[in-house]
């Protein structure tokens, strides 16, 4: 785990443990601000950024901010995908979404870059929000999630990734 103070990111083998890396964390005084972390502790990043990282800190609250600012991930064919850390505004498509909250379906995540936070300083907070946030795929969203989904097979004619995004 490599700790950068000034840009609060930590950047971590997918494998560690949440449990793990908070107490890593607390060292410093900092946090995920994984909330009901006790239930997830022994959950790997990977599998927990595939799960949509239930717990984390909502991002209507902070919509500058981000969860995940970078991460490695190997596609279906093993080419590597490396999303460099930036802030999310400046940098194009948001192929994170492949991994955050997909549940492995196009990329295997092997490292993140994630946001900490400093626990003495409180989180800024919003008006409510009453929409359904997880909304219910549609069958045509389904459907071009399935095309994206063959497009990345690895017998795929075509399938080319550019190295370090």
């Amino acid at each position: 785990m490599n700790l950068d103070r000034k840009s609060l990111l930590i950047e971590i083998d997918a494998r560690m443990k949440l449990g793990d890396i908070e107490v890593a964390l607390s060292s410093d005084n900092l946090t995920l601000a994984v909330a009901n972390l006790a239930l997830q502790r022994d959950k790997d990043v990977a599998t927990w950024l595939g799960e949509g990282a239930p717990g984390a800190p909502d991002p209507w609250l902070d919509p500058a901010d981000h969860l995940v600012a970078g991460l490695d991930a190997t596609l279906p064919d093993g080419s590597v995908l490396s999303i460099r850390p930036a802030p999310r505004r400046s940098t194009g498509p948001d192929l994170v979404a492949l991994a955050f909250g997909a549940h492995g379906r196009f990329v295997t995540i092997t490292r993140a870059w994630l946001r900490v936070h400093r626990r003495d300083i409180p989180r800024p907070t919003t008006e409510p929000f009453h929409a359904e946030r997880n909304p219910t795929i549609s069958p045509d969203e389904d459907a071009l999630l399935a095309a994206l989904e063959r497009e990345l097979a690895p017998n795929a004619i075509g399938v080319g990734v550019r190295k370090g995004i």
